[in-house]
């Protein structure tokens, strides 16, 4: 009789333990898929501690463990059931996905390849690992390069800047008079071009952190007016690191400028900067540059200057009028001798840009500025210290032509306006553009 009862009990306290075990399995499962990974865990930790050897408890501690960022406690729960079960495609496919968010690259790669050996994985899933090997090798992949080089042909209606009034009055300090001169120079339009070979180079030291070193190669003939023919080679190597919104650059450079077949100048640059984002389409650059001019030829040395400029560029992208851009520069030189009263000044800018898709994937860009520069020593020819203001508008269209190439057409009108007569002018000038991107 007692025995009868014993048995009674133990069965029914089975039932009992089983019925108490299913329902906290399903409560788990609840909060599970409620994203109360906390809960769930707890729910199935306490579970597994008397059935160690369930793949499906063993599975969902490892996913909310993978849910509450614990990567390394994750794998160790799909390697609980590979242990029983060493062919589980989704146990591998999980460690994978785990070592990726631990960023251990190469152990991720070899685990997603081993899942791949399973020929029986749905085809959704082999593509999904398929893109996340690639997505991988291109995160690993440290260092990029990228370029263009762009070919223009310039006509210009006034190629040396010349003065629209004829006649004008200077003041001669060894006689103390004026003296009257005359301009004979009349505006010559020219036909140039240019190359520009442009190489960058990004370097990605951290997932946070780039070098980027740029190479420019630019050179500009005339075909009459050869004394103004321009080479130039420029270099810069600028840290980069990222933060959230933002983007902080710090850039050292150098500029060689070749002019008429002779060393002409020599910069030296550097440039503090930093790019915000805003939303998806407001983006704000600001930057400092340094730079020192040094001039190659005895007779320029007196143009020898320090430059400082601060420029904000505030880009706003909308859905009908496309990207707007508003630029404004503030520049300010100080000659380092003072032997020339033409080089110390200030420079303030401004212009917008817009830029508008058009269909059959042209793109219609303009632009409209104006620039004032204050120089800040008297002349002793004018009397009075040099000001020019000038306004300018630009208006180009452009269209790739392939997934390299883009085709491109630009017309400039510029008049300056100045209180000293020789650096009145206006001038139009009409460019055609070829870039190929690489």
């Amino acid at each position: 009789m007692n025995r009868k009862i014993l048995l009674s009990t133990v069965f029914v306290t089975s039932l009992l333990f089983a019925k108490e075990t299913y329902t906290s399995f399903d409560q788990g499962v609840k909060y599970f898929k409620e994203k109360n990974y906390e809960k769930a865990y707890e729910i199935f930790q306490s579970l597994s501690k008397n059935d160690l050897g369930n793949q499906t408890l063993n599975f969902y501690l490892g996913r909310c463990a993978y849910e509450r960022g614990e990567y390394d406690l994750a794998i160790s729960y799909y390697e609980r059931i590979l242990f029983v079960q060493p062919n589980n495609s989704q146990a591998k496919l999980e460690i994978a996905q785990s070592y990726l968010m631990l960023k251990n690259y190469v152990q991720a790669i070899k685990e997603f390849e081993n899942v791949l050996i399973d020929t029986k994985i749905p085809p959704n899933v082999r593509t999904n690992v398929l893109s996340r090997i690639d997505y991988i090798n291109e995160t690993m992949q440290k260092h990029f390069f990228s370029g263009a080089l762009i070919f223009d042909v310039l006509y210009d209606s006034n190629a040396s800047n010349s003065s629209k009034t004829g006649n004008y009055s200077i003041y001669v300090p060894e006689t103390s008079s004026n003296l009257t001169l005359t301009n004979d120079e009349t505006n010559k339009s020219d036909y140039s071009y240019d190359a520009i070979a442009v190489l960058n180079h990004v370097y990605k030291y951290k997932e946070n952190m780039t070098l980027n070193n740029n190479l420019v190669f630019y050179t500009q003939n005339y075909k009459r007016k050869k004394d103004s023919n321009i080479d130039v080679i420029s270099f810069s190597t600028t840290p980069t690191y990222f933060n959230e919104q933002n983007k902080y650059s710090t850039g050292l450079g150098i500029d060689y400028v070749i002019l008429n077949g002779k060393n002409y100048l020599k910069n030296y640059n550097l440039t503090l900067s930093n790019s915000h984002i805003f939303n998806q389409l407001i983006l704000n650059d600001i930057s400092l540059k340094i730079s020192k001019k040094l001039y190659d030829q005895n007779d320029d040395k007196g143009k020898n200057s320090h430059v400082f400029e601060l420029k904000n560029s505030y880009k706003h992208n909308t859905n009908d009028f496309g990207l707007f851009t508003l630029n404004t520069f503030y520049n300010k030189e100080i000659a380092i001798y003072n032997t020339r009263t033409d080089i110390s000044k200030n420079t303030y800018e401004v212009n917008i840009e817009n830029s508008l898709p058009l269909p059959a994937e042209y793109t219609l860009n303009s632009n409209i500025g104006t620039k004032k520069v204050i120089y800040t020593k008297q002349d002793v020819n004018f009397l009075n210290r040099r000001v020019d203001k000038t306004f300018s508008f630009s208006l180009g269209i452009v269209k790739p032509i392939s997934k390299n190439f883009i085709l491109g057409l630009t017309g400039t009108t510029e008049n300056t306006i100045s209180n000293q007569v020789p650096f009145d002018y206006s001038k139009y000038t009409i460019k055609s553009s070829l870039i190929y991107t690489f």
